[in-house]
């Protein structure tokens, strides 16, 4: 099977087609919805798609199971209708629920005047398809973690320049009056495209270290040196903010495995409107943050538990990384997902928190796109066993699909009894080696492995 990379990422005007259907992908919200926004969303993901709810590992919501690429019309529609705020163009990503932690600043402002700049100077169509701006606005629950080719983090009066990476990664040109901000993205945006309709300032082939880009902005310049660097809230968990505020507490729980039903989601939106929750918004790590007094977070994140969403930060779901598989995907050779509940519960000693495991219904590896430590990729023989790799690098063994779940058992009785005082699993795996893993999970490269072209990769 042949893989293609897309070059651009699926949106609401240019829906994606996959193994069960189309999936239209929402622009990053800079507002947070209502519990009856929520429920409006759920129910016209149920009337459009197949009832399928994503929040994506940078914090989108994904509509999946659309007929059609048409079908995304009405949806975006209905979405206006509902009162969401859906810019066009460039992707800009914004700080989960800064709206309300960050009121002095007005974002919906700064992302209205980025874009008609950009749709005005032609960049909108210069630029690579995948190029991502991130206004990090510094609350509890910035989006620090997060990649971009451009970033601008707002500190008082200034807003710092850095280019692709996360925060701790980017090349940090330095800080410019907030007031400048703008003026300043679209100059090295207009850099930027002189290099080409495909070029970026983050990924592999990032331009990122050019002094093209600091000659861009050298003018507005008036201070040197990177941010400081500021600490996150988890993922997911209790946040209370300082008093004085007209919200006592954010709730951050998750979608198992990024998605949730049409039914469970209009549940959840139903018992936060009840229960007096007033705000909501994705977020990273497919997370979802509700935001209220602190008593009405307690029944709503109950409510949510016993929904089945993932309420707990040691939830061990949160540790495998899993698609639908063939119980919704045309593309899938086995229920990924299904599995991956099932593991999460009978295989405990694997999922302490340091790895991801990463188990793909095929060799496309949607679920988790990044290499990981351990993926098994659904083929015609089994899973495919790729370590230290993604799901359609060259795999280093095989397991066959009616052994799974035996095998992972074994390979977490195998860390149990190898594993060091101390020790994560993570670190364990790494220090046993590609050859111990296999031995634990399946068998090496055979006959099938012509397939996938060449050697099995071992670990760096």
């Amino acid at each position: 099977m042949t893989i293609t990379a897309r070059n651009a990422c699926p949106t609401l005007a240019d829906p994606m087609r996959t193994g069960d259907g189309w999936l239209a992908r929402l622009p990053p919200l800079v507002r947070p919805v209502t519990p009856d926004q929520l429920a409006g969303l759920a129910e016209l993901s149920a009337a459009h798609g197949n009832g399928l709810v994503e929040i994506s590992k940078r914090g989108n919501i994904q509509i999946r199971g659309l007929p059609d690429p048409a079908a995304a019309v009405p949806i975006a529609l209905e979405l206006d209708a509902l009162g969401f705020f859906l810019p066009t163009g460039v992707p800009i990503a914004v700080d989960p629920l800064a709206a309300i932690l960050a009121p002095e600043i007005d974002i919906a402002g700064i992302i209205d005047a980025l874009h008609a700049r950009l749709d005005q100077t032609g960049l909108t169509a210069r630029l690579a398809p995948k190029v991502a701006i991130l206004l990090d606005l510094g609350t509890a629950f910035h989006v620090g973690a997060l990649t971009a080719d451009l970033r601008l983090q707002f500190d008082g009066g200034l807003a710092h320049i850095g280019l692709g990476g996360n925060a701790a990664t980017a090349r940090w040109l330095g800080a410019v009056k907030a007031e400048c901000a703008v003026d300043a993205a679209v100059a090295i945006l207009e850099r930027l495209a002189t290099f080409g309709p495909l070029a970026r300032l983050a990924g592999s082939s990032s331009l990122r270290d050019q002094p093209a880009f600091d000659a861009a902005i050298a003018d507005l310049i008036v201070a040197r040196g990177a941010p400081e660097t500021r600490e996150a809230a988890r993922s997911i968990g209790r946040t209370i903010l300082p008093p004085g505020r007209e919200i006592e507490a954010i709730q951050a729980i998750a979608f198992p495995f990024g998605q949730a039903t049409a039914a469970d989601l209009s549940a959840l939106a139903e018992a936060a409107r009840n229960i007096g929750i007033r705000a909501l918004a994705p977020a990273p790590e497919r997370s979802l943050l509700l935001a209220g007094p602190t008593a009405p977070l307690d029944d709503v994140t109950a409510f949510a538990g016993r929904r089945g969403f993932i309420v707990s930060a040691d939830d061990r779901r949160r540790f495998v990384s899993a698609c639908i598989g063939n119980a919704g995907c045309a593309s899938g050779h086995w229920p990924a997902r299904a599995i991956a509940s099932d593991l999460a519960q009978v295989v405990p000693g694997l999922f302490d928190g340091s790895f991801s495991l990463h188990l793909s219904g095929c060799a496309k590896g949607c679920a988790h796109p990044e290499p990981a430590l351990i993926t098994l990729a659904g083929i015609d023989k089994g899973a495919a066993l790729v370590l230290q790799g993604r799901a359609r690098d060259v795999p280093s063994g095989f397991v066959p699909i009616d052994a799974l779940s035996d095998r992972l058992i074994r390979l977490g009785e195998t860390v149990e009894r190898l594993k060091r005082p101390g020790e994560t699993v993570r670190s364990a795996l790494e220090r046993i080696g590609e050859r111990a893993i296999i031995e634990a999970l399946g068998e090496p490269v055979g006959d099938g492995s012509a397939q996938y072209g060449g050697k099995p990769r071992l670990f760096a």
